[in-house]
């Protein structure tokens, strides 16, 4: 994963209006090379090739850094189904690609040149209970930190899973958040999503029905709300669904507000947080507006890539200053 934003700064800004780097600008579905359908999860590799969970066209699709068209396909999960059922996330490493099959309670892992797919957490086709980690309720969003371990987002069972880098199918994980029952307390979530790892081991957690982000230190038991209030709201104090999580060297995070269709940066220690890009208040399919956004990702420049699911493009927001300061 492209981490490039470790060089942001607070006073990092970026373009209002935003280029379509995949699908069409309009927003229309399909499932030709140049378009998406329901996107979700995105990740930017190192040389900058972007990569898209194509959710709906149960694939995920490689952009190369000057293209608007795929340069590649990735369907095959391998094992006995070896075609993906609405994969709904991707995160990109040195060497390997991490794919979240979600309808196949699997999460797939597969070299960078896209060969030897594996089932690395779940098994292929067998949704599991809260009684065990060797199964999955429904992964969805998906992190792998520096030594290739591997986070879940369960949403369906309300947990956050951890698997070595040696994983393989059917292996137990363990549970690092959330006791598998939905709730609201520090120790709950309810249908987590977007998960973030810093390198002290640090968790974030976009929990999307109780519109907040949660912190868990390593080794805790019970978290700590740091973003939202837990009640749904438009102010920059509030969160409405939040999706996805991604956390600077500075501690500031940047939150994919999904309900209020904008994207928040979030101080450390703060009460609220600044819109950054999307701030009309509105949906739509404007050059400065979101639909149902899922995710974020920053390039090696860090310009800012947004999954805009319900308007089944990706968006770039390009950086104007603030970089590497």
């Amino acid at each position: 994963m492209c981490l490039a934003q470790q060089n942001l700064s607070p006073s990092t800004r970026w373009a209002q209006n935003a280029t379509t780097v995949a699908g069409l600008t309009n927003g229309t579905a399909g499932s030709s090379l140049s378009t998406l359908s329901s996107n979700g999860g995105i990740s930017i590799a190192d040389d900058n090739n972007l990569y898209i969970a194509d959710t709906l066209n149960n694939r995920v699709v490689v952009i190369g850094p000057n293209s608007t068209s795929a340069i590649a396909i990735i369907r095959d999960g391998s094992d006995s189904n070896p075609r993906f059922n609405v994969p709904t996330d991707v995160f990109v490493t040195q060497k390997y690609i991490y794919i979240s099959d979600q309808y196949n309670f699997r999460v797939v892992k597969l070299f960078k040149n896209r060969t030897n797919p594996v089932t690395i957490a779940g098994i292929t086709g067998v949704g599991g209970s809260i009684l065990n980690t060797s199964t999955l309720g429904g992964s969805y969003n998906i992190f792998v930190d520096s030594n290739e371990n591997l986070y879940v987002s369960d949403t369906g069972y309300h947990r956050v899973v951890r698997y070595p880098s040696n994983s393989s199918s059917g292996v137990p994980g363990v549970v690092i958040a959330g006791n598998g029952i939905s709730g609201a307390s520090a120790s709950q979530f309810n249908s987590p999503r977007g998960v973030f790892v810093n390198e002290a081991g640090t968790l974030y957690v976009a929990d999307w029905l109780n519109h907040r982000i949660q912190r868990w230190n390593n080794g805790a038991s019970s978290g700590v709300t740091v973003a939202g209030s837990g009640d749904i709201g438009s102010s920059l104090s509030r969160l409405f669904m939040p999706s996805a999580i991604v956390v600077d060297s500075n501690g500031y995070m940047y939150i994919v507000d999904t309900g209020n269709e904008r994207i928040l940066r979030w101080p450390p220690n703060s009460n609220s947080g600044e819109c950054i890009v999307a701030c009309t208040g509105t949906s739509g399919n404007g050059i400065d507006m979101l639909h149902g956004p899922t995710a974020l990702a920053f390039d090696s420049y860090g310009s800012l890539f947004i999954s805009d699911e319900y308007n089944n493009r990706v968006q770039k927001f390009q950086i104007l200053s603030g970089f590497g300061e």
